[in-house]
């Protein structure tokens, strides 16, 4: 199928190319050019599933009769050879297709969330558990998703494949200050839990999560701050028979989304 818009890229060294390599493998060059790289047919077509345009599409002659839909979905294509593909991605096996895409809106701020339930995430370290988290809170139906400004960036490669296309679905927002959101949140109605190993912490079946709720998950090897826990509401534990002292900071949250979503 010919397509108006489609540019054969030939030159090894082509400014097109290295334009998206450098997308995927800086965050700061990400959030400069206010674009993420989206990797994959899966992937690509999620995004443009939940209403995102590709401003560019890298594709294989291998994979141009296999993408449609994407395509017709884009404004500039560049065709690449297999050489270039691999240069652009970061995986040892890339499928020859990639779409550029302006960033997300989740700029909201906390008086404006029409949410019920919410998971904020605390200085998270590892980009695959962040991933997870966001696809185990959209698919059972959780409102939205707080980070805190070091928890690692929505749109590294890494992070994008563990969401399974959530991210393109589920409202994220980032924070620059914790403690206050939470506080926020509170003034807005919200009782907020800290997920925490200590005294204090009462079993998560033993909380309502009827209403406004948020439940607040740490650091995967320090969890919660001392201010962030002291702007919870209360602090809860996930009840264990064996034992593990904790659980990864994903499986944990993801029990506690399953627990909030049966309300």
């Amino acid at each position: 199928m010919p397509y108006h818009n489609l540019q054969e890229i030939t030159s090894k060294d082509n400014k097109q190319v290295k334009y998206c390599a450098k997308l995927i493998r800086s965050k700061k060059y990400r959030s400069e050019e206010k674009r993420f790289v989206a990797e994959g047919m899966r992937l690509c077509e999620d995004a443009i599933r939940s209403g995102l345009t590709p401003v560019q599409t890298f594709v294989t002659k291998e994979m141009l009769d296999k993408c449609h839909g994407v395509l017709e979905a884009s404004r500039q294509i560049f065709l690449i050879h297999e050489e270039q593909s691999a240069k652009i991605s970061e995986t040892q096996a890339p499928q020859g297709i990639f779409c550029v895409f302006p960033t997300l809106d989740n700029i909201k701020t906390v008086d404006t969330m029409k949410w019920q339930h919410i998971v904020v995430l605390s200085s998270l370290q590892d980009p695959g558990n962040l991933g997870t988290i966001v696809r185990t809170a959209e698919a059972f139906g959780i409102d939205g998703l707080i980070l805190s400004e070091d928890c690692p960036d929505l749109y590294s490669s890494k992070v994008l494949r563990s969401t399974m296309g959530g991210v393109f679905r589920l409202p994220i927002c980032r924070v620059s200050d914790l403690k206050e959101t939470l506080d926020a949140l509170k003034q807005e109605g919200f009782s907020v839990y800290g997920a925490a190993l200590s005294e204090e912490s009462r079993p998560i079946t033993e909380v309502s999560w009827k209403g406004r709720t948020a439940a607040v998950i740490g650091n995967e090897g320090n969890g919660l701050s001392r201010s962030v826990l002291d702007a919870c509401t209360g602090q809860i534990i996930i009840p264990m028979k064996g034992k593990a002292e904790s659980l990864n900071a994903a499986i944990a949250a993801s029990i506690i989304i399953w627990e909030m979503s049966r309300t």
